[in-house]
């Protein structure tokens, strides 16, 4: 069984062909705007999904453009749907462009197999993405430290707290920092409050990477 993700625009067509090609499907997730020309879409694209006996969500995003935070909630919602063992598709042809723009950015990083479709024509175009998840090239400690950093972005450690936070061993953790650093998900700087130390943060989207 799969579901089918997708990013709405003012266009039903744009979502609509993935809908009739998808095999097995199980329901249909989308995400629109609060434009009237989206929800008008919107009422398309359930209507066919009714027809075709196939249950819908439509999701409305309060705020279209805003990329980050329309790529954390397409994570939490492809994460949830994950955990059933159940198969994903996405379809990026429709939205503003920083929401198909989030919807692909999230595709990249989980390795989702994703579909474009034509503008004029409506054929649908597979795009060339590795099904990979770009998670699984951090080890269980690195994805345990970047978690961490994550959840206290506000007040950030030193290497020191971070260690003992984990239970490691500091010069372990100070190997585990580079890495994280050379990676891109990670960054080192001074302490406002201690010369001598310096702060670890996640770099600003590494949410999308742990969960």
């Amino acid at each position: 069984m799969t579901i089918l993700f997708g990013t709405l625009g003012w266009r039903p067509q744009s979502l609509m062909p993935s809908i009739k090609s998808t095999e097995g499907l199980e329901r249909v997730v989308f995400y629109h705007s609060a434009h009237e020309k989206s929800r008008a879409a919107r009422s398309k694209v359930l209507e066919l999904c009714g027809t075709l006996g196939v249950p819908a969500t439509a999701i409305e995003l309060s705020d279209a453009f805003n990329l980050f935070q329309i790529a954390t909630r397409i994570r939490e919602d492809v994460v949830k749907s994950r955990k059933d063992g159940t198969a994903i598709r996405f379809n990026i042809a429709g939205g503003t462009r920083l929401m198909s723009s989030a919807a692909l950015l999230v595709c990249i990083l989980a390795g989702i197999p994703t579909t474009y479709v034509h503008d004029e024509t409506y054929e649908e175009i597979q795009l060339p993405l590795f099904r990979l998840n770009y998670a699984d090239h951090l080890s269980a400690k690195q994805r345990e430290i970047l978690a961490y950093l994550v959840a206290h972005r506000e007040r950030p450690p030193n290497e020191t707290t971070l260690a003992k936070a984990l239970g490691v061993h500091k010069s372990t953790m100070n190997h585990h920092v580079k890495q994280l650093v050379a990676k891109g998900v990670v960054e080192v700087g001074p302490d406002p409050k201690d010369t001598r130390a310096h702060l670890i943060r996640a770099t600003p989207g590494a949410e999308l990477l742990v969960g």
